[in-house]
């Protein structure tokens, strides 16, 4: 939703700058709270918010699961807890650095910035007033917003002076070229792990080892039985009834305060004759030909038959050109100025627009008026609708956390109290969920937190946009190891996987030993029983070569003598052999000297600000706060 702001941060910025304003918005809906420390980290005597990085680690986290289709394990998400509060510190020590340096932000910046967030507009336009509204739905004050969008500006114009400051000198600029420009002769052949492990069996004492060495792989579930009370705005609306009497008083109410809402702008229906222009040489002849139907147009023929047989509008050209009733918004400038600068049954033109040259006719003229209840009527019963969900959601939300708090272990009497139903879910597992819930992480952490665990009800946990929870646990059951018989045969397949891999690997660097030794390429790959890739320059931006090889190839020596060979393994198990057998210059670069200068310039920028930003972490008085993110 900020994308208007996050589109111009580059390189490190990027990295530091968390989206905090985003947040603000990406959570919309339910102000929930979590009882939780209040800091997660002081950086410099400044406190970072708790639900604030929390937020963003349950945002990625979810993220990240999409991404890899299923959920991870605790070793991964405490490095993505790592990596996310590590984040906001560093970002908040590079604020007190430009703080230090006398950066500031005007408040008309801030207006600037502010206004060209979506979410603080009306048709395209900021809107104070709506911008308030959204800022009081989430719970949030004008000095909160302003102070996050100042955070990001000074971080930006930081920015915006270390790479100001960095410069390239032409020795530093030809190596760039060099090295950029620079290709590799490779050949190479790829090892199979899976047909390795076709042929490898292993006896009942590897497989034993196996699973004893691989344990953890093979455990129960860690599940609950979950009793929940769920609260969804979506359920609410479509329980409300409105009747015409309500919606004839709200449109009342609405155009009393809202007058400009009810103002039907002028409409104007035009047909109109388009000449295209496919080539700017070609843009003198059409004009000419415009301005010859023009006159033919002018002199009484059919407009709408002109339309039919000239136009190549192919939207209107079959309907006689005719555009329909339209606003002067619907049209682009030149055309709108001209459609509604002309009097009923005028024709007037050639008008050039991108897309050529119109001949226009203005067929008639509707003066604002104001939108009857009839024509507001569809729009006021949805918002109408929305609204007094919103207000029964507020309503009950309010209910059910008062209820859960005074009832800390009753979820039956809670949801009696909140007039909903308790639901269940049984056997919800930590790692994949289950039912209504599926496996949302806000959900996974509340489900299987101590508290819950421990016969407590949760806070109100939210699900999705409109939709939150009260959850209670029941009947938890730990992980238990399942025994070697009930899984052998999924020991089995994973012990001929790893062996498939380590039978690749040994024949790969089998292969490459005899190769230094003296013995061909082509004898090796026959012993081998594979085809290889001819050799080939290649680039180091070659996306038609595995990246493994290619930074196996741009890491080894220039080869002098003979060929250089190297084995490596690959992303899923398998191995190959390559052969480097020459080093050049591409003969086909072209690129300019201004070019090659800026790139490196740019690459040096961006090496220079990581390192700036590491120096500001190292200097500044951090504080974390270990249960932030539990």
């Amino acid at each position: 939703m900020l994308q208007s702001i996050h589109d111009r941060l580059k390189g490190w910025v990027a990295g530091v700058v968390l989206g905090a304003i985003g947040l603000v918005f990406i959570f919309w809906g339910i102000n929930w709270t979590l009882s939780a420390p209040t800091y997660a980290a002081k950086v410099n005597g400044t406190e970072i918010s708790s639900n604030e990085v929390r937020q963003s680690y349950q945002q990625q986290l979810a993220q990240i699961e999409r991404q890899s289709n299923g959920p991870l394990d605790d070793a991964m998400r405490n490095e993505i807890k790592r990596r996310v509060l590590e984040d906001y510190v560093n970002s908040e020590a590079l604020v007190t650095r430009a703080d230090d340096l006398g950066y500031r932000v005007s408040d008309q910046e801030l207006l600037a910035e502010m206004s060209k967030i979506p979410a603080f507009q009306v048709d395209g336009k900021f809107d104070q007033a709506h911008a308030l509204a959204v800022l009081n739905a989430q719970g949030r004050s004008v000095a909160e917003i302003e102070g996050m969008f100042r955070r990001d500006a000074k971080l930006r114009q930081l920015d915006t002076a270390l790479n100001a400051s960095s410069f390239a000198t032409p020795t530093e600029t030809n190596e760039f070229r060099a090295l950029s420009r620079q290709q590799r002769e490779l050949a190479w052949l790829t090892l199979s792990a899976a047909k390795y492990a076709e042929h490898a069996t292993p006896d009942d004492a590897a497989v034993k080892a196996y699973y004893d060495a691989h344990k953890a792989d093979y455990m129960t579930a860690e599940t609950v039985n979950l009793r929940y009370v769920e609260l969804s705005l979506a359920q609410l609306e479509s329980k409300i009834s409105v009747d015409d009497a309500q919606l004839k008083a709200y449109y009342e109410e609405q155009k009393t305060k809202t007058p400009e809402r009810f103002v039907q702008a002028e409409q104007r229906r035009v047909r109109h004759i388009l000449l295209a222009v496919n080539d700017p040489k070609e843009d003198a002849a059409v004009k000419l030909k415009a301005e010859g139907l023009l006159k033919r147009a002018q002199g009484g023929e059919d407009f709408s038959k002109l339309a039919k047989e000239f136009s190549q509008d192919p939207g209107s050209a079959a309907q006689g050109g005719d555009l329909g009733w339209a606003e002067r918004k619907v049209f682009v400038g030149p055309f709108a100025d001209a459609a509604f600068g002309m009097k009923a049954d005028e024709v007037r033109g050639p008008v050039k627009t991108q897309f050529g040259y119109h001949i226009l006719k203005l067929e008639g003229i509707q003066p604002p008026a104001v939108k009857s209840y009839e024509a507001s009527r569809t729009e006021l019963e949805t918002e109408h609708k929305r609204n007094e969900a919103e207000r029964l959601f507020n309503n009950a939300q309010d209910q059910l956390a008062d209820a859960a708090l005074q009832n800390a272990t009753d979820i039956e009497l809670v949801a009696k109290k909140a007039g909903l139903a308790v639901q269940d879910i049984a056997n919800f597992s930590r790692s994949e969920g289950g039912g209504a819930l599926a496996k949302v992480p806000a959900v996974l952490d509340a489900a299987f937190g101590q508290d819950v665990l421990d016969g407590r009800l949760s806070p109100i946990v939210e699900v999705e946009k409109g939709r939150g929870v009260v959850l209670r646990a029941t009947d938890h059951k730990l992980p238990q190891q399942k025994p070697l018989e009930a899984v052998r045969t999924e020991v089995v397949a994973a012990w001929k996987k790893q062996r498939g891999v380590e039978l690749a690997a040994a024949a790969a660097a089998d292969a490459s030993k005899r190769l230094n030794e003296g013995e061909s390429w082509d004898a090796v790959a026959k012993s081998l029983g594979v085809g290889v890739q001819a050799p080939k320059f290649i680039a180091r931006s070659d996306q038609d070569v595995p990246v493994e090889i290619r930074t196996t190839a741009f890491q080894a020596p220039k080869p002098k003598l003979k060929p250089i060979y190297e084995n490596l393994r690959l992303a899923g198990g398998d191995a190959a052999v390559l052969a480097l057998s020459a080093v050049r210059e591409d003969p086909e670069a072209k690129s300019k000297d201004g070019d090659t200068r800026r790139q490196y310039a740019a690459q040096m920028a961006s090496s220079e600000a990581q390192s700036y930003a590491a120096g500001a972490r190292a200097d500044a008085k951090v504080t974390l706060n270990p249960k932030a993110m539990d």
